[in-house]
């Protein structure tokens, strides 16, 4: 007898019962980043959320302030979402993670010193860097 794993959503966030949408929320790509984030901090479990996904739809509707520290890798891809949330009036904060390649490769404290020294990202900011890093 073959035994078939029920069939499971995939639009999920990651630790969604223990997320306070009130309080900021770190978006970082991988579990292990999340860790060294700590608390509040999502993992999206890739380097793309798209505009109908549950995580989206929850940023924009709690009108929860975001933290971006995505891997150093998908730049181009992490001001596509930030470009995406400032359109739905989010306010976001870049992380700059450089010169480590993700938020794992990071101890804590060096995480919370980067996370306070976040950009507030704006239409003007979110064009310039998009510029700069073509």
């Amino acid at each position: 007898m073959k035994y078939k794993n029920p069939p499971v959503e995939k639009d999920i966030i990651f630790n969604h019962l223990y997320i306070d949408w009130k309080e900021s929320v770190t978006l970082v790509e991988g579990v292990f980043d999340a860790i060294v984030a700590g608390p509040n901090s999502i993992p999206i479990l890739g380097s793309s959320l798209k505009e109908d996904s549950k995580l989206f739809q929850e940023l924009v509707s709690n009108e929860t302030i975001i933290y971006m520290a995505l891997d150093a890798d998908v730049e181009k891809k992490a001001l596509r979402l930030i470009n995406k949330l400032l359109e739905y009036g989010a306010e976001v904060y870049k992380i700059n993670i450089f010169p480590f390649s993700d938020v794992g490769e990071m101890s804590k404290n060096e995480f919370n010193e980067r996370k306070k020294n976040a950009i507030l990202m704006n239409s003007s900011n979110y064009l310039l860097r998009s510029v700069l890093s073509t």
